[in-house]
C-alpha cells in the first residue's frame, strides 16, 4: 500500500514517518507499506498513486480542508489524520468524519493502533481486489501413490501460461519427490534450514534466496535439507507461525502459491489447510483408497470449515478409473458434501505423462492431449486461467520442457 505523507514541513514529515517506522517490520512488509512525503502544495500532484493519505499534526484545521479535497476528487483513498494531543482533547477528531477522514489519532498514540487501522484498510483492499493477496491453493491426499506431487508440478506448469508467478511449495521432506523430480536444491535447502531453525527471519528477501527458479515465473520452494529442521517445520507446533509467515510473505510476491502437502497430519500442514483458498484432494478409486479418504476427510473438513473450498481430484495415472459419480455416492454421504466440491474432471491414465520425474518437464508436458484439456477445465475452475484463454503449447513437451533447469 502507497501511503503519502502530507504536513507542511520536511521535518514535520518525517516525524510522521517515524511513527509509522514503530510498526514491527514484519506486519510492515505483509502490508507491502511504502512511503511517500509531500506537503500542502504538492500532494495532489500524487494523488493518483497513492492508497492512503496520512494528514501530519503540523496541519491542524488545514487538514480538514485538505481532506475534503480529497474524498471529493479521490473517494477511494482512505484518509488517515494524526493531530497534536491538544487538538486531539478539544475535539477535532469530532469534526474529521465529516470531510472524509476514517480516523484521528493523537502524536502520542500507539504503534499498535496505527497497525490495527492499516490490517483493516489492507482487508477491505483485497476484498475489492485492490492490493494484491495471492491464492494459496493446497494438493493434499489421504495416502501415498495418488500423484499429489505429479498434479501439483502438472497444476504449476498449467498455471504459468497466465503469465502470473507461481510458487511451488514441496512438504515431502522424507522423498522430496517434487523438488527431485524438477530442480537440484542443495544450497536453497541449507538457506531454508537457517530459517526453520530460526538463524534467519522470513522476509520477501530471505524467502526469494531459500527459492529456486525453474522457469520464467515458476519457483519451487525445496524442503530443508536437515532431518531436523524438516521435522521442526512440519511436526512440530512451531511450525505452525513460521508455515503462516511463509505463506504471509508468499501471497505478496506470487500471484498462485500451490503446496504439495503429501497428505501429511501436522501443525504446518493444519495451518496450509486452514488458510489455503482451495484445497485439492487427490484421490484414486481403490478400496484402500476411499475408506482412507473417508477417514481423512474429518481432518480436513474440520480446518477448512466451508466444504466449498474442498475439490476432489480422481488421479487414474495407475489404472481405469470408475465414473466420478460413483466415487461421489461414496463419499459424500456421510460428509454433507455437494456436486461442487466434485467439479473438476478426472485425469486418465497416460503412459508417456507418467515419465515425467527428472525428465525435464510436468507431467502436464509430456500429457496427452486429453489430459491437457482436463488440466486447462481444472485451471478454469480454480480461477488460474479465464475460459478459452488457454494456448495449446508446441509439441515437443511444453513451456517447462524448454525452461527447466534439471541441476
Amino acid at each position: 500500500m502507497i501511503v503519502l505523507i502530507v504536513d507542511l514541513t520536511a521535518e514535520s514529515q518525517a516525524e510522521t514517518v517515524k511513527i509509522f517506522e514503530a510498526i514491527p517490520p514484519a506486519d510492515a512488509e505483509v502490508l507491502d507499506l511504502r512511503f511517500k512525503l509531500a506537503s500542502e502544495t504538492d500532494f495532489e500532484t500524487r494523488l493518483d498513486e497513492t492508497d492512503i493519505v496520512v494528514l501530519g499534526p503540523q496541519l491542524g484545521e488545514k487538514g480538514l480542508a485538505i481532506a475534503r479535497k480529497i474524498s471529493l476528487s479521490h473517494p477511494w483513498i482512505q484518509i488517515l489524520m494524526v493531530c497534536s494531543d491538544e487538538a486531539y482533547r478539544h475535539g477535532l477528531f469530532r469534526n474529521a468524519p465529516f470531510v472524509g477522514v476514517r480516523k484521528v489519532f493523537p502524536v502520542s498514540g500507539n504503534p499498535l493502533d496505527f497497525l490495527q487501522e492499516l490490517i483493516a484498510i489492507h482487508a477491505e483492499f483485497k476484498r475489492e481486489g485492490r492490493a494484491r493477496e495471492g491464492r494459496v491453493i493446497a494438493v493434499t491426499q489421504a495416502k501415498g501413490g495418488v500423484g499429489a506431487s505429479t498434479i501439483a508440478g502438472a497444476l504449476a506448469e498449467v498455471a504459468s501460461f497466465s503469465g502470473k508467478r507461481i510458487m511451488l511449495w514441496d512438504l515431502d521432506i522424507e522423498t522430496r519427490d517434487l523438488t527431485r523430480s524438477l530442480t537440484s536444491a542443495e544450497e536453497e535447502s541449507k538457506l531454508f534450514s537457517a530459517v526453520v531453525s530460526g538463524s534467519k527471519e522470513i522476509t520477501r528477501e530471505t524467502l526469494s534466496e531459500c527459492l529456486v527458479p525453474i522457469s520464467d515465473n515458476v519457483s519451487i520452494l525445496p524442503p530443508p535439507d536437515t532431518m531436523a529442521e524438516s521435522v521442526d517445520l512440519v511436526c512440530h507446533t512451531d511450525g505452525i507461525n513460521l508455515t503462516q509467515r511463509i505463506l504471509d510473505v508468499g501471497r505478496i510476491g506470487f500471484d498462485y502459491i500451490i503446496v504439495d502437502t503429501t497428505g501429511r497430519i501436522g501443525p504446518s500442514t493444519g495451518t496450509v489447510l486452514r488458510l489455503c483458498d482451495m484445497c485439492i484432494l487427490v484421490i484414486d478409486d481403490t478400496v484402500f483408497g476411499l475408506t482412507a479418504t473417508d477417514l481423512y476427510l474429518n481432518f480436513v473438513l474440520s480446518l477448512l470449515e466451508e466444504p466449498s473450498r474442498l475439490r476432489f481430484l480422481i488421479n487414474g495415472l495407475s489404472g481405469p478409473i470408475s465414473t466420478v459419480n460413483q466415487i461421489a455416492n461414496e463419499l459424500s454421504a456421510g460428509h454433507s458434501l455437494t456436486d461442487e466440491n466434485w467439479s473438476l474432471p478426472p485425469i486418465y491414465a497416460d503412459t508417456k505423462g507418467a515419465t515425467w520425474p527428472g525428465s525435464g518437464s510436468s507431467f502436464f508436458g509430456l500429457a496427452g492431449t486429453k489430459n491437457k484439456e482436463a488440466f486447462q477445465q481444472i485451471a478454469v475452475e480454480l480461477k488460474i486461467l479465464e475460459p478459452k484463454s488457454f494456448t495449446e503449447p508446441p509439441q515437443r513437451g511444453g513451456i517447462l520442457s524448454r525452461i527447466l533447469r534439471f541441476r
